[in-house]
């Protein structure tokens, strides 16, 4: 059964479940990532890959930044 909600983005107060299609893996290379800026990698394990895209997320644009809002 498809769930159409699954693909919707989390409502305000709401945690961000991640997108699962933004990790692949290579054979004899590695894992990899999509990116708005790009393809990352490659990384040992995904859980590598899934640490290097929490800091790549935090260093993009802080909290308190107001101009990170997709809203503006």
């Amino acid at each position: 059964m498809n769930n159409l909600s699954d693909n919707l983005p989390p409502r305000a107060g709401e945690n961000h479940r991640g997108n699962p299609d933004r990790y692949f893996h290579v054979m004899t290379e590695g894992w990899f990532i999509y990116t708005r800026e790009g393809v990352h990698g490659p990384f040992v394990d995904r859980n590598l890959a899934h640490s290097f895209l929490q800091n790549h997320i935090t260093d993009i644009k802080p909290d308190d930044d107001p101009s990170s809002s997709w809203r503006l």
